[in-house]
């Protein structure tokens, strides 16, 4: 009986976890699409990623290793303005790749590793965590001493933030800071 209530509670998390992929989906491309121009993200927590997003990921090598086990919950791209695409000078439509890990849950360490997993492994200058709970004051600690946050193959940062639900938005106190320009 203990192993099937076990079963039981995973598996409602995660039904949980889904409900917050449209929504978060829905909030980044449209406050992308604001700052910073054409966003196209979508769904790929299953492991199926579209041919419009396949095709523009410049190592599909890493398709390889990611599945249903493991793969960014929303994966996607900024699109160059067609004034700065030039294919004789810029190969691709692509200005920067975006991944977002969510948990229904308390953000732990090894979330914060996972989504920064994500993240090199697209290259992603938008490295995204998001979880309905606050950002647990352990990891906010940890990051002023050890810099946890910092993606040390890019330079960039995993952005860590808290969403709210009964606003549907994103609490604007980001770990480390925002992702997004003023």
């Amino acid at each position: 009986m203990m192993c099937y209530n076990l079963l039981m509670d995973t598996s409602s998390r995660r039904t949980a976890e889904k409900e917050l992929y449209e929504p978060i989906r829905g909030y980044l491309t449209s406050v992308f699409n604001q700052k910073l121009g054409h966003c196209f993200l979508e769904v790929t927590a299953e492991g199926v990623f579209s041919s419009t997003l396949k095709s523009v990921v410049r190592h599909d090598i890493i398709f390889y290793f990611l599945g249903k086990k493991a793969s960014p919950d929303l994966t996607g791209f900024i699109q160059r303005k067609q004034s700065e695409w030039d294919a004789a000078y810029v190969p691709s439509i692509v200005q920067d790749f975006i991944t977002v890990e969510i948990k229904r849950g308390k953000i732990t360490l090894q979330d914060v590793y996972q989504a920064k997993m994500y993240g090199d492994l697209f290259q992603a200058k938008y490295a995204l965590l998001i979880s309905p709970e606050r950002i647990p004051e352990e990891i906010k600690r940890l990051d002023q001493h050890l810099f946890v946050t910092y993606r040390y193959m890019s330079g960039w940062y995993l952005h860590v933030g808290q969403w709210l639900s009964s606003a549907n938005t994103i609490e604007q106190n980001w770990l480390p800071h925002s992702p997004f320009p003023d």
